[in-house]
């Protein structure tokens, strides 16, 4: 697929690159590659390329920090020190008052800090490098879809991945992220949480009676997340995908050659929308695109006369077939799932790029002479609700690993609940089935009391899980964080 000419914006526009795990081998690859992402993925990468260079130069970075000095965070801290990779760790307080700082120096803020000397903090810094989960950052440092110098996420796991990447490009270690385990295991937060995660996907996936369903929401394929999904589906390590239309629609870009690229904050929105270029937080899909896209899916939808219905499962089937045979150089999800037999499903079909094209062709058979052979096609959602019942009842054991909440993560659990009252009401002795295994990656708190936020607990008052099991809850973004979890199963073998 050739992409259209560039000019007036597009002439600026820098393409990122799908994350490539089978070409990684160390936490610094993982990070470099991460760089040329989106979302937090991008933050991560470019933190870590700042205090590259920072720690290269003859004025290192101070360290601020506001924490206990006997944590395991603080130890990693104090050992940047001692590495030479930044002068000292102060505290908020003496960052401001002790004149041996000396102002306008490179500064590296690790987690909160007083809102009473924020201002002041502010004012001595030179260039800052935030790394908190609060959103606390210098006023006008970051705007809409341009995050610059900070990494909002966990100190506890941020810290510690940018010290060994930093530390690996200086000529040290080379360190996997199984190699960072016992230091991770010290830090608690979402250290602890990540690693918890990771040994649950891996009993989960390594289970030989155990089917394991994928749910995603969120865009993780325009964050360049897509061969993630590759590599669990060509791994054999999931069965069955639950998945937003947007998701599908954003990796088929991808899947035929086509580009995403990162948002320059020059360029204003209106101007965006004049050019016909749509943005995603931090991220940029140009409408030329999906034109693309609908060639692929009108092509694929004249296999359908509609005579029979069809389901997303279905027609994602045949999408995956046309791109194994017309590209068979490409990875792409609904490429790797055709060739493993996984089915994809998009509970929420309509509400997607390639709903619309369904959409416009059906309205497009609406206009033709009947005799043609075309008719409309209906799309059956309850096809993939039998498909997903068969799947849930015939398994031994059931596990869950979500990316985000939403639709997708819902509509899979709702199959206990669907059984029981299934057998309740039409007395059809179907398999009770529960998830014994759930793992899950969404940074929704609790108390938001939204869809996203329940928690496996939650769950099992619906009879959905069964909690004599094993479950992880990982409250992060996931382009940080399920990196390392793949790497770590792929680097297991």
């Amino acid at each position: 697929m050739t992409e259209t000419p560039k000019h007036g914006v597009r002439a600026e526009m820098q393409a990122l690159e799908p994350l490539d795990l089978t070409r990684c081998e160390t936490v610094s690859d993982i990070v470099a590659g991460m760089s040329r992402c989106s979302f937090g993925a991008r933050m991560l990468g470019e933190a870590a390329d700042t205090m590259t260079l920072w720690s290269a130069g003859l004025a290192k970075p101070v360290v601020v920090y506001d924490g206990s000095r006997d944590s395991a965070l603080a130890r990693r801290l104090a050992g940047m020190v001692v590495q030479g990779m930044c002068s000292r760790i102060v505290t908020p307080d003496e960052f401001v008052n002790d004149r041996d700082v000396p102002h306008g120096v490179n500064t590296i803020v690790v987690g909160a800090y007083p809102e009473r000397i924020a201002d002041a903090l502010h004012a001595k810094a030179g260039r800052v490098l935030f790394v908190n989960e609060y959103g606390m950052v210098r006023p006008g440092q970051v705007r809409d879809g341009h995050f610059p110098d900070v990494v909002f996420s966990d100190e506890r796991f941020v810290m510690p991945v940018l010290a060994r990447t930093v530390e690996e490009r200086r000529g040290g270690r080379r360190f996997t992220i199984r190699g960072m385990a016992a230091e991770l295991d010290q830090m608690g937060g979402l250290a602890h949480s990540f690693l918890h995660g990771t040994e649950t996907l891996s009993r989960m996936v390594q289970d030989p009676q155990c089917t394991v369903f994928l749910t995603l929401s969120g865009a993780m394929t325009i964050a360049k997340m897509g061969l993630l999904m590759c590599d669990m589906i060509d791994r054999g390590m999931v069965q069955y995908i639950a998945t937003t239309g947007a998701l599908m629609a954003h990796g088929l870009v991808e899947g035929i050659g086509l580009s995403h690229y990162k948002y320059d904050p020059r360029f204003n929105d209106a101007v965006l929308a004049s050019e016909k270029i749509n943005r995603v937080t931090d991220t940029l899909e140009p409408e030329e695109n999906f034109d693309h896209v609908e060639d692929v899916v009108r092509e694929v939808l004249l296999s359908f006369n509609g005579a029979v219905t069809i389901s997303p499962s279905i027609f994602h089937r045949e999408i995956g077939r046309y791109l194994a045979e017309q590209f068979p150089g490409k990875r792409a999800v609904l490429k790797s799932a055709f060739e493993r037999n996984v089915p994809v499903c998009v509970p929420a079909f309509a509400d997607s790029e390639i709903g619309n094209d369904v959409y416009t062709e059906n309205r497009r058979r609406d206009r033709r002479d009947p005799g043609e052979g075309r008719r409309p096609l209906i799309m059956d959602m309850e096809h993939d609700t039998k498909l997903l019942l068969d799947m849930a009842t015939g398994s031994e054991r059931m596990g869950i690993f979500s990316i985000g909440g939403g639709v997708p993560r819902n509509n899979t659990q709702n199959v206990a609940p669907l059984i029981e009252i299934l057998n309740a009401r039409l007395d059809l002795r179907l398999r009770p089935s529960q998830f014994f295994y759930g793992c899950r990656i969404d940074p929704t708190p609790l108390y938001y009391g939204n869809l996203s936020g329940c928690s496996y607990s939650e769950g099992s008052s619906w009879r959905k899980m069964d909690l004599r099991g094993r479950f992880s809850e990982i409250r992060a973004d996931a382009t940080i964080v399920w990196p390392f979890m793949l790497a770590s199963l792929m680097q297991r073998g």
